[in-house]
């Protein structure tokens, strides 16, 4: 193994050991483990400022519980731009390192979960609709997702140190996907709990624009997707994928480009 990859597998294996530690230590009282996990941030204020917006805000249906949440998010997130829509029941964590332009929909009972002590969260482009049900999960990655995009219902987004995630624009998500930014745990020594060997990040998910996912899709780490390519229904990607292909299968296969006549 070389040593840049015997710095990442340890710097892997730190970040993974510092983020469980600090959610189970038993040297810290539960408000403290509880700030950790959803707050990253030690300050009472904050502390107080996230729970009473959570407490008037995030349950309430209709058309009262919208116009609350625009007004009152944007006092525990990040940055919010004009005109973005929460639904009811969204679940925040590490509020202050999530992004979100103008026009953004963020259907109910969606996942935005920044958690990491190094990284930059989660960002999210203009007039992108992130349907209900949706999980954005960081743990120590970057999940980004561009403009005019389509996240469908149920899906997941992955990323860890390493293994971010970046979206382009224009992209078409069907429900139930899977985007594991995500290295496999490492297994060399018998003896040891996978949790402790770590995982081995192969370097992230990027997809530049213009792609169109069908449901139930799975995107491995380590995988590039190009600009107009489709990938079918059901698929498995665990290998890149060229601009204007049409691939699909377990695991997924070029079927034929975009730009053939037959």
């Amino acid at each position: 193994m070389s040593n840049n990859n015997t710095d990442q597998k340890q710097s892997t294996e730190s970040t993974q050991a510092s983020l469980h530690d600090q959610l189970t230590d038993q040297n810290k009282s539960a408000m403290q483990r509880y700030q950790a996990l959803a707050l990253g941030s030690d300050s009472l204020w904050y502390l107080f400022k996230f729970e009473m917006v959570m407490l008037l805000s995030s349950w309430i249906p209709g058309a009262l519980g919208l116009v609350m949440r625009k007004f009152l998010y944007p006092f525990i997130l990040g940055e919010v731009g004009r005109n973005v829509v929460f639904g009811q029941g969204v679940a925040i964590r590490h509020g202050l390192k999530i992004k979100i332009a103008d026009n953004v929909v963020i259907d109910d009972r969606v996942t935005l979960d920044a958690k990491g002590e190094s990284n930059q969260g989660i960002q999210i482009g203009a007039d992108t609709i992130v349907s209900r049900n949706v999980v954005l999960s960081c743990k120590n990655g970057d999940i980004n997702i561009g403009s005019h995009c389509t996240i469908g219902i149920s899906t997941i987004v992955h990323a860890m140190q390493g293994s971010d995630v970046a979206i382009g624009d224009d992209v078409l998500i069907g429900a139930m996907s899977y985007f594991i930014g995500s290295g496999p745990y490492i297994s060399d020594a018998l003896d040891v709990p996978f949790k402790q060997q770590g995982m081995a990040p192969q370097g992230g998910i990027q997809v530049e624009n213009n792609v169109w996912f069908g449901s139930n899709v799975q995107v491995m780490d380590g995988v590039s997707i190009g600009s107009g390519a489709i990938v079918g229904t059901s698929s498995v990607v665990n290998k890149n994928v060229d601009a204007l292909a049409i691939v699909a299968g377990v695991p997924a296969r070029r079927l034929k480009s975009r730009t053939d006549k037959s």
